[in-house]
């Protein structure tokens, strides 16, 4: 490398300018070299002197650890690794003698060793090195350092160098005196010690410890075991470590074998304690279960086969998710593995996952993703998503009744008009009640209302309160960690976490319609609650935005498609008038009935809209297209026909009226207004502008602008939402389309909408370079043939769903 190039011809002489050489030279013949170890202050690279990057260097061995790989120091010194391995050796002292010297500074002394075990060079601290050789023999022999490396054989740098992960002759160099291969103590030079580790391990039939078989000579002993071994004269293996050596017979590791495999095949799972009690340690039992079983999957205490524990949770899961119910999962896990909550939550959380994955049907895993699970000290349930929406519905109605009658009996205290027991006459015993922040709905009534539905899930309550030791806690809270009070009361308080929230609002609006209507105040005569018009309000305020920016996306690529001519000036203003049609029209339509709602409008029923069809709340996101609504007026029996869009401006008061008249004549091209004269593009940027001025007065929200971080979101969610109807869609049309917008997006990251514009721009993929040809095709024979097979449609889907353009290909 250039690095060691210039260490050996210090007087080459070389220019700063070459900054992204290893090592360059200044003026002076200075070595220097380019780093930014993670240490520095700004993360700006900077060069360093030979002496600096020296410091550096120790510095990082000495903090993180005593040794480490090149591409460890190469991470820390913000280096390339062929650079830090150039650093290294350069560094490294005395690289090609045999043997370290005394003299060198041990402190700060470097060396480059290598990793038996993980395959690879790795640098250390010499010092660090020697101290953990120097323990390893005085164990053995228990003498001083330079007596036992005198007296010692070629066979204890062997026995050390395995203990340490090093190799014999990383050891030999770095021991303060040679070990010789020619030194005393081989195995000829003491027979009787061969004859006696024979005689005293050929009958064992358990693991011993060498250690208290022989008090003496141990450091003899170990190699000598471990030879005999070798050479198959003694039937068994020994596992040494800095304080113990252990011969095990092989007759022990054959019972070992049959004891764990029998019991791994047959149940499907081992636990350490069962491992330990088979003379197995933790430690071991991986390596030894997955000699035989390869595909078995270490938890925290057991050791399980993935397929035999997980294909019952399969069934159970797929048949909560068709019944739109709940299933008990920890009841079908070995009872030895769901002992601990630890091994409960990756046996469901991670090998039930990779497991379902893994399916060809991805219908199951997605739908346990939207699902909850629940997994606490004695459960562990999985229940539908569909179960939760149902739940939530009914905690819904269980919220407005409860607000409703709490709301009346705060009103009738504050006034005094409430019952007085006890107390003086027109004073009432309770306080006034100021504040509503604590009036919750009890978690019993909603346990009992969501129980009536479910009465498996109601049974499991009353069986695990019955069994209990303590008193189940009614608290929306549970006030100790890991606490567990009954899958029906944990169930509530997982699917309705923010409760607390909801109750407080609900019974604050009730509280004000009830005082509004006191005062005089004209309020709506609907029969829903306060709390439920606050929720129309919200979810009016979540359209509205949603529309806005989508409105605006899909009018900024088609924009793109003008600057860039991919298509005709007719193309461009066919498709201007198909977002305004859609998108506009929706958001017509979405303001107006709000505009009926908010000003609860007399006669609102005769104004209707053409497409009935389309759900009140449509999940504009993973919207193909959107529908062209036209507003209609229906006279009520008997009553005379009116223009609907008159009778919209009657209807509403101030500029309301006629604010909604001017955007639906817009959206309507101009039949009703001058309008109808100009262009898609005039009547386009019209729309937006009108909007920008007339939101905030309208509905008391003002247009959402734009952002790049808004459309960043949006985009991502759309694309999951047209992913998520892509997996159930059978449709072959809907297919192709939802393909063609899903490929579009994710390699030019350009929203596409509408039947205009989907079809335009699947002409377009035959130049796109990002869309590899074979996709192309493919989306074309789906187009062409009306009778497809269903390998093609799940070939289509997956070009779809895939992740980047690399994904296509």
């Amino acid at each position: 490398s250039l690095f060691s190039y210039y260490i050996k011809n210090g007087k080459k002489d070389m220019g700063l300018a070459n900054v992204s050489a290893p090592m360059i030279k200044d003026e002076n013949h200075t070595t220097l070299t380019r780093a930014c170890p993670l240490s520095a202050i700004n993360y700006v690279p900077t060069l360093y002197s030979l002496q600096d990057i020296r410091k550096e260097f120790l510095r990082v061995l000495k903090i993180h650890g005593d040794r480490l790989s090149a591409a460890d120091v190469a991470m820390w010194l913000g280096m390339e690794e062929d650079d830090a391995i150039s650093v290294g050796d350069a560094l490294c002292v005395n690289q090609r003698e045999e043997q370290i010297s005394d003299r060198e500074d041990e402190e700060d002394s470097i060396c480059k060793v290598y990793s038996t075990v993980k395959k690879t060079y790795q640098y250390a601290l010499v010092k660090s090195l020697r101290r953990e050789i120097e323990e390893r023999i005085k164990w053995y022999r228990g003498d001083t350092l330079e007596y036992a490396m005198t007296k010692q054989s070629s066979l204890l740098s062997d026995t050390i160098a395995q203990e340490m992960d090093l190799t014999s002759e990383d050891v030999m160099r770095l021991s303060h005196e040679r070990i010789a291969t020619s030194m005393v103590a081989s195995i000829n030079d003491h027979p009787y010690l061969e004859i006696q580790v024979l005689s005293s391990l050929s009958g064992v039939t358990s693991p011993t410890s060498l250690e208290k078989l022989f008090d003496k000579d141990l450091a003899l002993v170990i190699p000598i075991t471990r030879t005999l071994c070798q050479q198959g004269r003694l039937p068994g293996i020994v596992s040494s470590s800095s304080n113990n050596a252990v011969y095990t017979p092989n007759l022990f590791t054959h019972f070992q074998r049959n004891v764990i495999d029998s019991f791994f095949r047959i149940n499907g799972y081992i636990t350490e304690t069962k491992c330990v009690g088979a003379g197995l340690s933790r430690n071991r039992m991986e390596c030894f279960l997955r000699e035989s079983f390869p595909n078995a999957v270490l938890l925290s205490h057991s050791i399980i086969d993935s397929e035999i524990i997980c294909q019952p949770l399969e069934v159970v899961i797929q048949t909560a998710i068709l019944n739109d119910g709940y299933a008990d999962l920890r009841s079908l896990i070995p009872l030895d593995v769901a002992s601990n909550n630890d091994d409960v939550e990756q046996v469901i959380n991670v090998c039930l996952v990779d497991s379902l994955k893994l399916q060809q049907d991805t219908a199951t895993f997605h739908a346990f993703v939207k699902g909850t699970t629940l997994i606490n000290t004695d459960i562990a349930l999985f229940f539908s998503h569909e179960m939760s929406k149902k739940s939530v519905k009914m905690l819904d109605a269980e919220i407005e009744r409860y607000s409703k009658q709490r709301a009346k009996e705060i009103v009738e205290n504050k006034n005094g008009t409430g019952a007085v027991a006890g107390g003086k006459k027109g004073k009432p015993t309770v306080p006034t009640l100021e504040s509503t922040a604590a009036d919750v709905i009890s978690l019993r009534d909603v346990a009992n209302c969501i129980g009536n539905n479910y009465p498996n899930l109601f049974q499991s309550q009353q069986e695990y309160e019955e069994g209990s030791s303590c008193e189940a806690s009614m608290s929306w809270n549970s006030e100790e960690v890991g606490r567990c009070d009954g899958p029906l009361i944990e169930f509530c308080r997982t699917v309705y976490s923010d409760v607390e929230r909801k109750c407080t609002r609900a019974v604050r609006a009730e509280v004000a319609s009830l005082n509004s209507t006191r005062h005089g105040v004209s309020v709506s005569d609907r029969a829903v609650g306060a709390a439920k018009q606050m929720d129309v309000q919200e979810e009016f305020e979540t359209s509205f935005k949603d529309l806005c920016q989508l409105l605006q996306i899909l009018a900024k690529t088609i924009e793109n498609f003008s600057t860039r001519g991919l298509f005709t000036s007719a193309e461009i203003s066919s498709m201007k008038r198909e977002l305004l049609s859609g998108t506009g029209c929706c958001l017509a339509r979405l303001l107006t009935e709000y505009c009926l709602y908010r000003n609860n409008v007399e006669g609102a029923r005769a104004l209707t809209f053409s497409h009935q069809d389309h759900n009140s709340t449509p999940a504009y996101l993973s919207a193909l297209d959107f529908p062209s609504f036209s507003l209609q007026y229906n006279p009520a029996e008997g009553g005379k026909q009116k223009n609907p869009l008159q009778h919209l401006r009657e209807s509403l008061p101030g500029s309301s009226g006629l604010n909604l008249v001017r955007m639906w004549n817009i959206c309507s091209d101009g039949n009703d207004d001058d309008d109808g004269t100009k262009d898609a593009d005039e009547l386009l940027d019209q729309f937006i502008s009108h909007l920008e001025d007339s939101c905030l007065t309208l509905v008391g929200i003002p247009f959402s602008v734009l952002d790049k971080k808004a459309e960043k979101k949006l985009l991502t969610s759309r694309r999951q939402g047209l992913i998520d109807c892509l997996e159930k869609s059978s449709q072959q049309d809907e297919i192709l389309r939802t393909c063609v917008i899903l490929i579009y997006q994710q390699t030019k990251s350009f929203m596409i909408s509408g039947k205009t514009m989907t079809a335009l721009v699947m002409n377009l993929f035959e130049q796109e370079k990002k869309i590899p040809t074979r996709v192309t095709e493919v989306l074309m024979d789906l187009k062409r043939d009306n009778d497809v097979s269903p390998e093609l449609l799940h070939l289509v889907k997956q070009f779809g769903t895939a992740k980047n353009s690399k994904a296509l290909a």
